[in-house]
């Protein structure tokens, strides 16, 4: 971007594409849980949120929103997408990789994410709001950086704590109930082989 000039004018409702809700993912940081807890949305949009886990060694640990099923068209979109208005259902504090979109920042040189965005080209940028966006931008990369660095800890620390109530949790039933629940597993492990 350091030669071209970057334009950009958000179509809100009017735009025909929708690329924004339509992306394959839609991150959220740790530092967008801290702006909800702090503003008391976290608790409304907490259900719309998910860990991604890796498929691979190479992949990090993610938090994005959930993905729905549309109804007026195949595909899927961010559970914050409200089909009927075309409009985002937590714009009152949308995550900064929504805010910063469709520019994004790698660490070395400025970039526009999704060029099926309408609103690319479109509009004149004055040099603050240009300033601005590049502010935005570089924000949402050290906020992944440290999200990326942080979930792999905290995620263990969820789930060592989940395995260790999940371990007392089984100490406590009785010996009956106990080969109860063997015998579902056991049965669950054959479903899969069989599938």
């Amino acid at each position: 971007m350091a030669n071209k000039k970057y334009s950009f004018k958000c179509l809100g409702q009017n735009c025909e594409t929708q690329a924004c809700h339509f992306r394959e993912q839609v991150n959220v940081t740790i530092d967008d849980l801290a702006r909800w807890t702090q503003a008391g949305h976290l608790q409304n949009i907490l259900p719309g949120l998910r860990f991604n886990l890796p498929q691979s060694e190479n992949e990090p640990i993610a938090i994005e929103t959930r993905r729905k099923d549309l109804e007026d068209q195949d595909g899927t979109a961010c559970i914050f997408y409200h089909e009927k208005s075309s409009a985002c259902e937590i714009g009152y504090n949308k995550p900064i990789s929504c805010q910063t979109y469709p520019l994004k920042y790698n660490g070395k040189k400025f970039y526009v994410s999704d060029r099926d965005c309408p609103g690319v080209g479109e509009g004149e940028v004055t040099k603050e709001a240009l300033k601005d966006a590049k502010e935005k931008a570089e924000q949402d990369f050290h906020e992944r950086q440290r999200t990326q660095a942080s979930l792999p800890a905290l995620y263990s620390l969820i789930m060592g704590q989940l395995m260790q109530q999940s371990a007392q949790a089984m100490q406590n039933l009785s010996e009956e109930d106990r080969k109860r629940i063997q015998d579902i597993m056991a049965r669950q492990e054959e479903e899969e082989e069989d599938a």
